[in-house]
């Protein structure tokens, strides 16, 4: 046993000498540890994709000096729900020319020593947009009778991007009516109608196809047969009502925002349809869920709307007078319908203008109003327009958020009526070219003291695919004199021949 011991010590001193002796072969460094200063990260980035380019020089500090033994690594994280990784430089230095997919990002910089395996990091966020992000979308004709959709951007300094739908995945369309950019829940899409058809297009990419047929927006494919979309109004929350071959449709289930039923132009326990009018008036102020029509059969206001599950969704029910508001006008005046006309001015006016068999015009006021989680529809008044020059030959018409003003284009003259003054003033004669938009903004700009309105007008000496201009108008708000400025740099030519427009928030 004692043998047995004594072997066991001489062994661990042994082994003991060994690393006593190898220690000499190993080679010992100090630790360099590397800072990253925040040059270049302190900021957040805007980029423009497939225009801009991300550059950050970050300044590095060793405390032992710099190293060969450094590797570089940019990771650009989509703040997705994926949280999608980019890997976009290897170099100490960052030159990316951006083309990442539009959104916000977290930019992670990597320094990894491979001596000794050690790693360091900065970080920094930016966000991306494309050409497309944002601006207004407009809808026009090519000299071919086709559709043509361009579009004035904000994303950058203002610039006119041209035939969008030419790398769409469309059919060739004809006859454009209306544009609509959709910001609601599900199937944020752009909607081209056309009289061919309603086809969605994707927001980041515009491309669509068949398969994006306003069509299957429906339970039954073929219970249309055009499936050109008119008009269409946003309600309060995810309600919504459109104007599609001449019917009236609501949603109010958000689930099934984007889908479609049955029409909705009847009264309730009847399906016999009537004639509306082709403008839906409600009050995108107040976000109310009622909005009115005008049934052209019965030559009387309705009013639809409601709440989920409420009344009167999915169908339409008479507007009754009531003593207090009889004097005022009546809800059945039969009369012939001309349009409608939703307004910003004082908690959201609407406006609908008849006119009697002998062709004189009348302008309906009244508000739709939500307080206190209760809705209301109210008479104004009723005004007679038989001191609005031409008003019989109008094709556009506009309402101002501050006066009481109406606004009516007739072939090149753009004209303002105050119905309450009795005046009438012609802003613009655009002499050889035609007015072929007047679009109201009721819902891009609506601050305050914003008044604005668009013309679009074509110049027939130049091709249809680039004689339009869009230009931006401001009503002043005096109380003594009917004044509108054009807005110095909101002037846009070379488009199609405008039709319709709507404005692409994001």
């Amino acid at each position: 046993m004692k043998n047995k011991i004594g072997l066991l010590v001489l062994l661990a001193v042994g082994l003991c000498m060994g690393c006593y002796d190898d220690k000499g072969n190993y080679d010992y460094h100090d630790f360099n540890e590397i800072t990253i200063n925040n040059r270049g990260f302190d900021t957040t980035y805007l980029l423009t994709s497939y225009v801009d380019t991300l550059r950050i020089s970050p300044e590095l500090k060793f405390k032992l000096g710099e190293s060969e033994h450094l590797t570089f690594e940019w990771v650009a994280r989509f703040n997705g729900i994926e949280f999608t990784e980019y890997p976009i430089g290897k170099e100490r230095d960052l030159v990316y020319p951006m083309s990442l997919p539009s959104g916000t990002y977290t930019l992670f910089f990597k320094v990894k020593d491979t001596l000794n395996t050690m790693e360091y990091w900065n970080v920094t966020a930016f966000q991306v947009q494309d050409l497309l992000t944002s601006g207004w979308v407009v809808l026009g004709e090519n000299s071919n009778g086709e559709a043509c959709l361009d579009m004035v951007t904000y994303s950058v300094d203002t610039l006119v991007l041209k035939d969008l739908l030419k790398e769409s995945g469309l059919p060739v369309l004809r006859n454009p009516v209306k544009v609509w950019v959709v910001d609601n829940y599900r199937d944020n899409m752009i909607h081209v109608s056309t009289g061919d058809g309603t086809y969605r297009l994707t927001r980041e990419d515009f491309k669509g196809g068949d398969h994006t047929h306003l069509k299957y927006n429906f339970f039954d494919p073929g219970s249309l047969e055009h499936f050109t979309l008119q008009d269409v109004g946003q309600m309060r929350n995810w309600n919504r009502a459109a104007i599609i071959d001449d019917l009236l449709f609501h949603n109010s289930s958000m689930i099934q925002s984007s889908i479609f039923q049955n029409p909705a132009n009847h009264y309730q326990g009847t399906y016999d349809l009537f004639d509306i009018g082709d403008k839906i008036a409600y009050n995108p102020k107040a976000m109310t869920y009622y909005y009115i029509l005008y049934n052209k059969t019965e030559q009387r206001f309705v009013y639809a709307g409601g709440r989920a599950y409420g009344s009167p969704a999915g169908y339409c029910d008479t507007l009754k007078d009531t003593r207090d508001d009889v004097e005022i006008f009546s809800w059945k005046p039969g009369l012939d319908y001309v349009t409608s006309i939703n307004s910003r001015f004082l908690d959201g006016y609407c406006y609908t203008i008849l006119k009697d068999n002998g062709g004189q015009h009348y302008l309906y006021s009244y508000a739709l109003r939500y307080q206190w989680g209760w809705e209301s529809i109210v008479k104004n008044k009723k005004y007679s327009l038989d001191k609005a020059t031409d008003l019989d030959k109008a094709k556009f018409f506009g309402a101002s958020a501050q006066r009481t003003y109406l606004f009516y284009a007739v072939g090149s003259k753009l004209y303002a009526y105050d119905y309450v003054a009795e005046t009438v003033k012609v802003l613009e004669d655009f002499g050889d070219q035609e007015i072929t938009l007047l679009h109201y903004d009721i819902l891009v700009d609506v601050g305050t003291n914003d008044d604005f309105f668009y013309v679009g007008t074509y110049d027939p000496s130049l091709p249809e695919e680039t004689g339009g201009t869009l230009t931006r108008y401001r009503v002043i708000n005096d109380p003594n004199n009917i004044i509108v400025e054009k807005v110095p740099g909101f002037s846009w030519s070379g488009l199609c021949k405008i039709k319709s427009i709507d404005f692409k928030k994001n």
